[in-house]
């Protein structure tokens, strides 16, 4: 498998039990990053993840975005940036409790 096609292959965890110090979970990785994406009107937009490292990619090679609420369920097997920003069951606890459950739209103010 390529690195495009490893980066596919992941695990999802739903429960507080799954979280494990020893996984990999994108969303306590230095490289996991929040960006506006727009919506279909101008001036609106919701939240989206994407890899700054490169490693989230489509089957046919283009960037894979995901939502914000969504992101703190993907554990890959490996990854080859993976850098943690701390202790994963904290964090990874901690942002399950915060994230939204649905898409939040929000209007710029300029």
């Amino acid at each position: 498998m390529g690195a495009a096609q490893t980066a596919d292959v992941i695990k999802t965890t739903d429960s507080f039990d799954d979280i494990s110090s020893d996984k990999i979970y994108c969303a306590n990785c230095v490289h996991c990053k929040l960006i506006r994406s727009n919506t279909g009107s101008g001036s609106q937009y919701c939240l989206r993840v994407r890899c700054n490292a490169g490693m989230w990619k489509k089957k046919l090679g283009e960037e894979k975005i995901y939502k914000y609420f969504t992101v703190a369920r993907r554990s890959p097997d490996t990854c080859s940036h993976y850098e943690p920003m701390g202790d994963p069951r904290e964090f990874i606890k901690e942002l399950k409790k915060t994230l939204p459950i649905k898409d939040e739209v929000y209007t710029n103010l300029y």
